[in-house]
């Protein structure tokens, strides 16, 4: 269909033309109520309204050209297009009234949001008070950290160094731990180079004399038991046996076990006298030897020992030599950092094991003169 035949075609320019509103609809209806033509134009008009597709307009073209005449039957719905009309005014004046209807809500969304706002801020206020409250507990933490005065270093003690005789005599004390004066050392007992062989090899020789050599253990011959094969040499698929007594068998002999022997390392009698005199001239040679005048006791008595040792103020461990005084013997026995020992018995391990040599009167005299 051409343009110019879509101009002359009432309904298709009813249909060309744009939608218009409710309104101006509403107001052109009244207007053109009175008019017979306006009442016949507004059903083509309304046409539209159905908002049929372009195809279907374009295809019913034809249709509309043969019912020109027939146009007319809207006339008889007068009173439906007032009506429309009047629908058409009451719909705009719901929709206006709708309006604000519609704003009711937002009215009542309000106080709703509000509530909702104060319940979301009374939580929210709690939390920057426990914020408040834990920082303020964070902070006297942090204060104190800072304010935690530094580690003071234990202080290190310097060692009050032991009271020390002079090298080469041997010093007299009293009771009291008083100096009283100082005695001249043998030579050939005091005064000998140290040899660290000699040493050694004496040593070892007294710790070895101390073992006792007990241990012993029996061998498969030793062992009570049958000497019978315990099963055929051949055809079991195990492996072969003999006595029940071999040791690889639970409760069978030992092999290679401990016998009772001796470790006693010889010695002459020469070098083990030399090692004494040598441990003692390294003890005399640091002014470690002591002679204890006050030294008498009638009966034992360990506190009259230790508060001598106590005076004295000598490194410990000491070693006290007595003669022929079993007093004394006994009163220093029960000390842990003393040591008691008779002439006759020293030893060359004693006399290195200890620090201080403490001798009575009466073994002094033994002492430096053998």
């Amino acid at each position: 269909m051409s343009a110019d035949e879509i101009k002359k075609t009432p309904d298709v320019e009813a249909a060309a033309e744009p939608e218009k509103t409710e309104a101006e609809a509403a107001e052109k209806a009244e207007a053109e109520a009175a008019p017979e033509a306006a009442e016949e134009k507004k059903p083509a008009a309304k046409k539209p309204a159905a908002k049929k597709s372009a195809t279907a307009k374009a295809a019913g073209d034809a249709e509309a050209k043969a019912e020109r005449p027939a146009a007319k039957k809207p006339a008889a719905k007068k009173p439906a297009a007032g009506a429309a009309a009047a629908g058409a005014a009451a719909d705009a004046e719901a929709k206006a009234a709708r309006k604000p209807a519609a704003k009711k809500p937002a009215a009542k969304a309000k106080p709703a949001r509000a509530k909702a706002e104060e319940a979301a801020e009374r939580p929210a206020a709690k939390k920057p008070a426990a914020k408040k409250a834990a920082a303020q507990k964070a902070e006297p933490a942090a204060a104190v950290k800072t304010e935690r005065p530094p580690k003071q270093k234990a202080e290190v003690r310097a060692e009050t160094e032991a009271r020390k005789g002079a090298a080469g005599v041997a010093t007299v004390v009293d009771a009291a731990g008083t100096e009283l004066e100082t005695r001249k050392l043998a030579e050939t007992r005091f005064a000998i180079a140290a040899d660290v062989n000699v040493l050694h090899l004496v040593v070892r020789a007294e710790q070895a004399a101390r073992r006792s050599g007990s241990a012993s253990t029996k061998t498969r011959g030793e062992i009570s038991g049958s000497t019978a094969k315990l099963f055929r040499q051949k055809g079991t698929g195990r492996a072969r046996a003999g006595s029940v007594k071999s040791p690889v068998r639970t409760g069978g002999g030992t092999a290679f076990g401990p016998k009772p022997r001796s470790y006693e390392i010889k010695v002459n009698k020469k070098v083990a006298r030399k090692a004494l005199s040598m441990a003692l001239s390294d003890r005399a040679a640091n002014g470690r030897v002591f002679v204890a005048a006050g030294l008498d006791l009638s009966e034992p008595s360990t506190r009259t020992v230790e508060e001598f040792l106590v005076n004295l103020d000598c490194a410990a461990p000491v070693l006290v030599v007595t003669h022929d005084e079993p007093v004394v013997l006994k009163s220093v026995r029960n000390l842990p950092y003393a040591e008691a020992s008779e002439v006759a018995a020293l030893s060359t391990e004693q006399v290195l094991r200890a620090r201080s040599l403490v001798l009575t009167e009466k073994a002094f005299a033994a002492l430096n003169e053998a």
